[in-house]
Parts: structure tokens; C-alpha cells; sequence
């Protein structure tokens, strides 16, 4: 399974976007951003306001 670092920081890549650039637009600062990844202390509220910033939906797929 990967980690939401690993998946976070491929589509700030995808989208050309640095994590101080990301940082400005959730109106925080980069240090207190890249700590929280790198804690994994996203918050799920916190994961969708960063999917849907970068254009994404967070979706819940039945295994099978």
C-alpha cells in the first residue's frame, strides 16, 4: 500500500506544482505542510481539501 507521502507528493509532480507552491494555496506554511505528510498526520477532511485543490476525488472502492 502506498503511503499518502508517496501518492501526495507524484501528483504535486503530475500537476507541476512544489510543495512550498501547494503550501501557499492551502494557506499554510511549507514547513508545517511537509511535516504533517511526512508525520502522516493528514487528516481525512485535510486529504479531500488537498484532492480537491489538486482536482482529484478521494473515491472508496469495494475489494474484491
Amino acid at each position: 500500500m502506498k503511503k499518502f507521502e508517496q501518492i501526495f507528493k507524484g501528483k504535486l509532480a503530475e500537476n507541476g506544482l512544489s510543495m512550498r507552491k501547494f503550501a501557499e494555496t492551502l494557506k499554510v506554511s511549507p514547513e508545517n505542510l511537509s511535516q504533517k505528510v511526512k508525520r502522516g498526520s493528514i487528516t481525512y477532511d485535510y486529504a479531500q481539501e488537498i484532492a480537491d485543490l489538486l482536482g482529484y476525488d478521494i473515491e472508496w472502492i469495494e475489494r474484491k
